[in-house]
């Protein structure tokens, strides 16, 4: 009988292999379906991203040229604020939840496949994002300051237009409320800006 000590083998990488109709799915394929599923979403929060960029300057257009062109009341502008306010924040909520998406697959998805995969690089993308792609100077400026003047500007200067014709205590009830969107969306646009984008 042979005493000689067993020596342990260094454990390979488990393979992957698709789910078949005579294999239920294992934590591999759940973790690539679910990877899959949370792209797709992040691609349709993207369209909409477009979507809410595109409304609130068609709204800002026609509300304005309105105006000019018809020489109507300019009490009207009262709703640009509180409208385009309240556009910037569903965009925002959309970045927001972008973001948290890809936080979850960083965070939890690419250590799982990793773990089964043996290679550390498997979804590599969002943590390459984080690690490098923000942390350089000025990455995505140009971005965060065209929304800057597309959301949070275009309130604030409706605001200040808008200030002379609060002569009625509806007109003051529309401007406060056109106050209150756009101090808010400052507040979470600059909560944003601080986490995602390398100023100095």
């Amino acid at each position: 009988m042979d005493s000689s000590p067993m020596v342990a083998l260094p454990r390979s990488p488990q393979r992957l292999r698709p789910a078949g109709p005579d294999r239920a799915p294992g934590p591999v394929d759940v973790a690539l379906a679910e990877f899959a599923a949370l792209r797709n979403e992040i691609d349709n929060l993207a369209g909409a991203h477009r979507t809410m960029m595109n409304l609130n300057i068609t709204v800002v257009a026609a509300l304005v040229g309105f105006v000019l062109a018809n020489r109507a009341d300019p009490h009207l502008l009262l709703a640009l604020p509180p409208a385009s306010g309240a556009i910037g924040l569903v965009y925002q909520w959309y970045v927001l939840h972008a973001r948290n998406i890809g936080d979850y697959i960083n965070e939890h998805l690419r250590p799982l496949l990793a773990e089964y995969t043996g290679d550390d690089r498997v979804l590599g993308w969002e943590h390459h994002l984080r690690t490098s792609v923000y942390r350089r100077f000025g990455s995505n400026l140009s971005g965060r300051l065209s929304y800057l003047i597309i959301f949070p500007g275009v309130p604030v200067a409706g605001l200040a237009v808008t200030a002379p014709l609060l002569d009625s205590p509806w007109y003051v009830a529309a401007w406060l409320l056109g106050v209150a969107l756009s101090a808010t969306q400052i507040t979470v646009w600059v909560r944003q800006a601080r986490d995602w984008v390398c100023w100095a």
